[in-house]
């Protein structure tokens, strides 16, 4: 199947403001108080405060401000896995899994080669899977990145989580050519029951380039569920989807991406099926959930879909219908072994227009102006 699939007509264009409202204080009661199971770590009263007085203009800052600053500095998706000329409109967003990525992994100079190759096709990744307790990998690998790419990379990077001695990090690496963050709405969901063995790793982002009004700003959800209760972490992650969606700073973009560990089989020589609402547990039942990935394996093994990109269809028009599974066996001739090296999942993305609600203003007006 070829990778240029418009998905769009299947979905018809339905946008909402991007700042939509405050915080609404019995929600923010609910989610932080002893009624809900979920909080935002390291909010307080005098935090809360503040949010309810600045949550409207969290995008307009993040627009003026242009805060850069780093860690350091139901339709069948495409299968293809030659990317092609990327459009100018457009940004691409990523999700990788690097197995154990860690200093082992980093001293494997034909694996580091690949991973670099895989970066250099998107404008930001959400990683997954980072186990190395020096402070300075990730700096140093966005360092090396820079050099072997030429672009202007630049990270967020999460805590070191899990249930067990075997802790890892999330990190969003993304080109600051291209992609605005703001570090004051960088956070880690929160769960005092021990819901998820690795709480979601949030981020609020714009795109640079353009004028205020029209820019695309989203908030990227960063997430691994633990393989043997994947879908009781997914049923938690449902309720983080619908709060942030709500009540997420104004933001209706939600877009929740990683390693899901849905055991939706891919073999070709047994049985093979297309994603269903089950196998997002909860989160599959959210109305118009929409999965980017939904018929192709993204595990190097090629027998399971477990890494997807969700977002609520008709809130994120953004989406240009173009993603998939990157290939990087294929894409860069590698034997089975030398892609094992690499990791045992595949990078999932999807292609967002820069425009939000995927028009500018301008051409909008223009397209008015015209029909009278």
């Amino acid at each position: 199947m070829r990778l240029n699939v418009d998905m769009r007509s299947a979905y018809p264009p339905r946008k909402g403001s991007t700042v939509q409202r405050l915080f609404s204080t019995a929600m923010m009661v609910a989610i932080l108080g002893g009624g809900g199971w979920m909080f935002y770590k390291g909010l307080h009263l005098e935090d809360i405060k503040q949010i309810l007085v600045t949550g409207s203009t969290a995008v307009s800052q993040l627009h003026h401000n242009g805060d850069t600053a780093g860690g350091g500095s139901p339709q069948p998706t495409p299968t293809s896995i030659n990317l092609g000329q990327q459009n100018q409109s457009t940004i691409r967003i990523a999700s990788f899994n690097i197995q154990v990525f860690g200093e082992k992994k980093a001293s494997d100079t034909e694996a580091m080669t690949v991973i670099g190759n895989v970066f250099r096709n998107f404008d930001i990744v959400a990683v997954q899977e980072i186990r190395n307790k020096d402070e300075l990998f990730v700096p140093k690998f966005v360092q090396n990145l820079n050099q072997f790419t030429g672009r202007t990379f630049d990270y967020k990077l999460g805590p070191r989580l899990g249930n067990t001695t075997s802790k890892e990090q999330y990190a969003f690496i993304f080109d600051t050519a291209k992609i605005m963050v703001s570090s004051k709405y960088v956070f880690t969901i929160q769960d005092p029951k021990n819901l998820l063995h690795r709480e979601p790793y949030v981020g609020l982002f714009t795109v640079r380039g353009v004028p205020d009004q029209d820019r695309f700003t989203f908030m990227l959800v960063n997430v691994h569920t633990d393989p043997d209760v994947a879908k009781e972490e997914m049923d938690a992650l449902a309720q983080v989807f619908e709060v942030l969606r709500r009540q997420g700073l104004g933001e209706d973009d939600i877009i929740m991406l990683g390693d899901f560990n849905t055991a939706v089989p891919m073999d070709p020589n047994s049985t093979s099926r297309v994603i269903s609402q089950d196998d997002l547990a909860a989160l599959g039942r959210i109305p118009d959930i929409y999965p980017v990935i939904q018929n192709q394996p993204t595990n190097v093994a090629r027998n399971r879909l477990h890494d997807n990109i969700l977002f609520h269809r008709p809130s994120t028009t953004e989406f240009t219908g173009q993603g998939g599974v990157f290939d990087f066996e294929k894409q860069f001739n590698l034997t089975p072994e030398q892609a094992k090296r690499v990791s045992d999942h595949f990078p999932v993305w999807a292609e967002f227009s820069i425009y939000e609600a995927g028009i500018s203003n301008q051409m909008a007006i223009g397209a008015t102006n015209t029909t009278r």
